[in-house]
């Protein structure tokens, strides 16, 4: 096996670097407390997430909450945590999950303060933001500093196989559920050997009795609230991706699974015999988990018109960078001038009028009968797939917030162009590696 150490040793924040972090984190609450105190909000400051339980890497955010009481509203709540939000954060930005929150930079860490409701273990939340406090209180009672060092270690796995994260985008695995792993198994290679192990779907509890059945790939019952399935936000791909890359590196165990200076990097266009094309939009100012649905939409629309009008896409993949990416990887560029167009059958009613539509040299060739149907060759107007794609396109709502954006959609062959495309990256990097040659 190797040694874990020099890979904590380096992604582990070092002393100094804690003490900043706590430095900053106290700095914070200090003002918030300070704005609480002043205005008499019946609320309390707390900083929760992984720096708060101690199984933050080095590059770890600081998350901190407020924790109004249940007598104010959810509107009043929501309204007063944006006013502190703003106070101590000037130049921070809203952003928007269940509650809006502000999220800015401070003494060089982004620093994100989140209001929600105080309640206690096992009571009805208002709303789920409001079980972090809960979370962060478990964990500092279940792990020790072994502990969160194997949590760091299970993060960097999966952060390298690209699997980490409860983003939309990513649909993986959140700090809070390698939390639950670690306490569940004991150790990071404890856990990899349960998935390396897993026959079909994942089901655990930390607590005896039978788990309630949810309608997801793993099953791991919220401590805090045993009605809530902690890691609901992971698909069955990363499922996949984790059992056998679990199983790969208990095969041939490699320093390259923890190397997490990117999920992945982009890169340029390699030849495959294909044809592939690049779709970017602009990118709209708002939160990628809002987004990432309008763009995977983005990208179902235009593997729909591909298909339909005959270019064969085979593969496509959608990013989120400066801009919308959005690789689709077809078998044809270029349509041939004629086609094949199906029409009834030889016995319906409208048969007749098929024949009409059709003779006279509108057709290359027919009507004529094929099986039962009546077909006709036919010419094509748009032949080229771009041409196709920014026609059909504008017949087509592609999300709310990119719609405006659709008219200047612009189409790049990526075998022509310099540029190092993220949505690359992401396609010729799903390539599974590790096993001795």
């Amino acid at each position: 096996m190797i040694d874990f150490a020099p890979i904590l040793k380096k992604y582990k924040p070092t002393e100094e670097q804690n003490r900043e972090l706590k430095h900053t984190a106290s700095e914070v609450l200090g003002m918030i407390n300070s704005i609480l105190e002043k205005k008499k909000i019946k609320a309390k400051s707390l900083l929760v997430g992984s720096v708060a339980k101690g199984t933050n890497l080095a590059s770890g955010d600081i998350d901190l909450f407020v924790i109004f009481s249940k007598e104010y509203s959810i509107r009043d709540m929501e309204r007063l945590g944006l006013m502190i939000g703003h106070e101590v954060l000037p130049q921070g930005r809203e952003k928007y999950a269940e509650h809006p929150y502000v999220s800015g930079q401070l003494g060089g860490r982004k620093v994100d303060i989140v209001p929600c409701f105080e309640i206690d273990p096992g009571t009805r939340i208002i709303s789920s933001v409001d079980r972090t406090p809960l979370h962060t209180d478990f964990v500092l009672k279940n792990l020790d500093s072994e502990g969160q060092d194997q949590v760091r270690l299970l993060k960097l796995f999966m952060k390298g196989i690209g699997v980490y994260g409860s983003e939309i985008k990513v649909s993986g695995f959140s700090g809070y559920v390698c939390e639950l792993l670690v306490i569940k198994y004991g150790s990071m290679l404890k856990v990899l050997e349960a998935f390396a192990s897993l026959k079909g779907k994942m089901k655990i509890s930390l607590e005896e009795g039978e788990i309630r059945e949810f309608d997801a790939p793993i099953v791991i019952i919220d401590p805090t609230d045993i009605t809530r399935n902690a890691a609901a936000a992971i698909s069955l791909e990363n499922l996949s991706r984790m059992k056998i890359n679990s199983r790969m590196f208990l095969a041939n165990p490699m320093e390259q699974y923890f190397n997490t200076g990117a999920d992945y990097a982009p890169e340029k266009y390699r030849e495959r015999g294909t044809v592939m094309r690049i779709f970017t939009l602009e990118k709209p100012d708002i939160i990628d988990d809002i987004l990432f649905s309008q763009a995977n939409r983005f990208r179902n629309i235009i593997v729909q018109i591909l298909e339909e009008d005959g270019f064969m896409p085979i593969s496509s993949e959608v990013e989120l960078s400066d801009d919308i990416e959005v690789m689709v990887e077809c078998k044809l560029e270029k349509l041939p001038a004629t086609k094949v167009h199906v029409g009834p059958p030889v016995d319906a009613q409208n048969a007749i009028d098929f024949i009409k539509k059709w003779s006279g040299g509108r057709a290359t060739l027919g009507p004529y009968v094929c099986g039962d149907r009546l077909c006709a060759d036919i010419p094509v107007g748009k032949r080229v797939l771009e041409e196709v794609v920014q026609e059909r396109i504008n017949g087509f709502i592609i999300g709310k917030n990119i719609d405006q954006f659709k008219a200047k959609m612009r189409i790049i062959d990526p075998a022509k162009s310099n540029k190092k495309f993220l949505v690359l990256g992401k396609f010729y990097n799903k390539v599974l590696s590790g096993l001795p040659s």
